[in-house]
């Protein structure tokens, strides 16, 4: 298939990323605001919640890359690349605190019949982000890549 052929299913796969990046931050933010930074029990929560939401954004950003290879549009993959990096630290350091304030709660529980519930939260959410995280970092690379290489044509 020629790259003219694709070019149209290129604007179509940036609109399902878009929608596919959005509707899931659209869907967290009710849950974990108002924010309350300084709560271990609502950082534990918030951050479970919110690396647990990470599936869509993750195939949306791949989705973005794509549609802007589809497209040539170099803009398009700065703002891939740039979405991914921030994405990627944020996910990294969001699993860092989660587990520092997971790990603490758990130890701290009076009743260790709880035990397993902090366990299996944990265990989800360090499978989820460790999925997500090498997933993101590739599409900052592709990205990064595909923006050096395309012309500006925007």
């Amino acid at each position: 298939m020629k790259l003219e052929v694709a070019r149209p299913l290129g604007l179509a796969a940036i609109l399902v990323a878009t929608f596919l990046i959005v509707v899931p931050l659209v869907n967290v933010g009710p849950n974990v605001f108002p924010l309350r930074l300084g709560v271990r029990d609502w950082r534990f929560g918030a951050l479970g919640f919110i690396l647990g939401a990470l599936t869509l954004p993750t195939l949306g950003l791949g989705f973005l890359g794509l549609g802007g290879a589809l497209r040539g549009s170099g803009r398009v993959a700065r703002w891939t690349f740039v979405i991914a990096v921030l994405l990627a630290v944020g996910t990294a350091v969001g699993l860092v605190v989660f587990l520092t304030d997971g790990l603490a709660l758990r130890n701290a529980a009076s009743d260790p019949r709880v035990h397993p519930m902090y366990d299996q939260g944990i265990l989800r959410t360090v499978v989820l982000s460790g999925l997500a995280i090498p997933a993101i970092t590739a599409v900052a690379v592709a990205s990064f890549k595909g923006m050096r290489s395309l012309a500006p044509r925007d």
